[in-house]
């Protein structure tokens, strides 16, 4: 498969679209719900890997182990394993959180913030607690681009464990991954490690074993320990029992320590091949880590050659391709994307272009550690 036929001009093109987009996309979401419809008049989702997502079901309950749900005119209810679930959607779940939730899933996370914190003391418990968990994500998420919501999200995530995770809750096992990368991108080493103890203890089942070994690894990842990072990421990303978006996400981070040893030709076949190529369609499906693979691939690419300036200008466009994909969900990968891009224009002499750039990260990024 090939994944590679684009222009610089074409790439900065879709860009501008899809920020253009995005902002459409937050309008609609602010819209009255009887424009566009009321989260009352459908049933419950759940969304999964591997596999068709099931709507128009009413979901009974959710744990880490396992979620209910029934079918309209069916006495008995089905279950699925919690291992397959990516996310839960309750029909009753209150207008603001469906603001928050699409939202966090535009990369709007001073919204999502705004919108889930009134959310977190409405509905039933079930709500809730999906309130609860979403408000703690977008904090984190909102923290990657200004490390001063950091310590919020530790606060937001901690609480909510504190009420639901005795109630074996769905999104349990998700907080504490969530509140490890929180603490550890706060440099807070022994405390991310901590967060996972419950997960790498099997207390919560041998999917989130796995789980822990992922965060364990990416602690060490963030300390530039790449060997044992990298041992780490490989086990997990080897399991048969990983799954789709663990074994993503190791073999993610198995790039990024063979970018940290300058093994730039093994760094880009990693990507490519479990990543960018694969006809996985669950891999497909995550957005988020084809950026990064884009941005693996463009550091690889002028790392390998960083005075050859068509090797840089191939280093730029897979920097553009990234942030393209960024634009709507993941705005560290976008900052450091544009930031990249900028000191590889900055290398081919291209003034124009870093102040493009530098313009572009004060505007979308202002308070990120890449805007530098």
């Amino acid at each position: 498969m090939k994944v590679e036929r684009m222009t610089l001009s074409s790439v900065s093109a879709c860009w501008f679209q899809l920020l253009w987009c995005r902002k459409v996309l937050s309008l609609l979401l602010l819209l009255p719900a009887g424009l566009v419809g009321t989260l009352e008049s459908h049933a419950d989702e759940i969304h999964v890997t591997g596999g068709r997502d099931y709507q128009g079901v009413t979901i009974t309950s959710a744990t880490w182990e396992q979620v209910e749900y029934s079918l309209q005119g069916v006495s008995t209810s089905q279950k699925i394993a919690a291992d397959r679930v990516l996310e839960l959607v309750f029909s009753l779940e209150p207008v603001a959180m469906g603001r928050g939730r699409g939202a966090l899933e535009q990369g709007d996370y001073e919204g999502a913030v705004d919108a889930l914190k009134n959310s977190t003391n409405q509905g039933d418990p079930r709500h809730r607690a999906n309130a609860k968990y979403l408000y703690g994500l977008a904090l984190l998420r909102w923290g990657e681009q200004d490390p001063v919501h950091l310590p919020q999200a530790i606060v937001a995530l901690g609480e909510f464990l504190s009420e639901f995770e005795q109630g074996r809750d769905y999104y349990v096992p998700h907080a504490r991954m969530a509140l490890s990368e929180a603490q550890r991108r706060s440099g807070n080493w022994t405390e991310a490690g901590q967060a996972l103890e419950v997960l790498a203890r099997g207390d919560l089942g041998k999917h989130w074993i796995l789980g822990a070994s992922l965060g364990n690894a990416e602690v060490l990842l963030a300390q530039d320990k790449w060997v044992e990072a990298r041992e780490v990421f490989s086990s997990v990303a080897n399991n048969s029992q990983a799954g789709a978006r663990l074994s993503t996400e190791a073999w993610l981070g198995y790039a990024t320590c063979q970018i940290g040893q300058k093994q730039w030709s093994s760094a880009t076949d990693t990507v490519r091949q479990k990543i960018l190529e694969t006809r996985d369609r669950n891999v497909v499906a995550m957005t988020s880590a084809r950026a990064r693979a884009w941005l693996i691939w463009g550091r690889a690419t002028q790392g390998r050659s960083p005075d050859d300036r068509e090797e840089l200008q191939w280093a730029m466009i897979r920097y553009f391709r990234a942030s393209v994909i960024a634009t709507t969900g993941d705005g560290e990968i976008l900052a450091e994307a544009l930031f990249r891009a900028k000191s590889a224009a900055k290398a081919l002499g291209q003034t124009d272009r870093v102040e493009e750039l530098t313009q572009r990260l004060q505007q979308l990024v202002p308070n990120s550690t890449w805007n530098r």
